[in-house]
């Protein structure tokens, strides 16, 4: 009678003890699948924001290059009006100036407005060193602005060799985007 007392307990205790391994095996499992499921929720959000940010940036460095393409085209558009104007007071001194001062200062107008377009968006470029190159392009293009309004000579090369450093660091730093989006195995856009 003393075995068979026992083998009811042993039966028991077997039960009990499957049972504490079984729910001690399912809690491990749902805290190791929670876990799993908690990275891979905190990648995608990386993935994501990466790729805002890289849209966000190819962006601005496209309006940018737009922007300073646009302000050097303006700027040669204000030092022609400001050539014609100067040439036609030497071929008619008589004439009033202010019958050829509409075209210089609708150049001037446009000048201006497009080295302010350029100015604000160019703040908005994530990358240190492209940042600095069209910051130094942009000076140099409203410093040979102020000194066309004031009828000094625009060293054409010196501007173009600043906007072409500026060019190429963005169109640098948008290929560098586009090989990294395709090395990553992100859709290319």
């Amino acid at each position: 009678m003393a075995s068979g007392g026992w083998g009811w307990f042993t039966t028991v205790a077997s039960i009990l003890i499957g049972q504490a391994t079984a729910l001690t095996m399912g809690l491990i499992n749902n805290r190791s699948t929670t876990r799993r499921e908690a990275r891979a929720r905190a990648a995608e959000r990386y993935k994501v924001v990466a790729e805002r940010r890289e849209t966000f940036e190819l962006a601005q460095l496209v309006e940018v290059n737009t922007l300073l393409r646009d302000a050097m085209a303006s700027l040669h558009a204000f030092v022609s009006a400001r050539r014609h104007y100067s040439s036609r007071l030497r071929e008619d001194p008589a004439a009033s100036p202010e019958t050829y001062r509409q075209p210089l200062q609708d150049a001037s107008d446009a000048a201006d407005a497009a080295l302010g377009a350029l100015r604000s968006r160019t703040g908005f470029i994530l990358a240190d060193d492209v940042r600095a190159l069209a910051d130094a392009a942009e000076k140099a293009l409203t410093t040979a602005a102020a000194g066309v309004q004031r009828d000094e000579a625009v060293d054409p090369g010196a501007l173009g060799a600043r906007a072409d450093a500026a060019y190429e660091a963005l169109a640098a730093r948008l290929r560098d985007i586009y090989a990294t989006r395709e090395s990553a195995g992100g859709p290319g856009i």
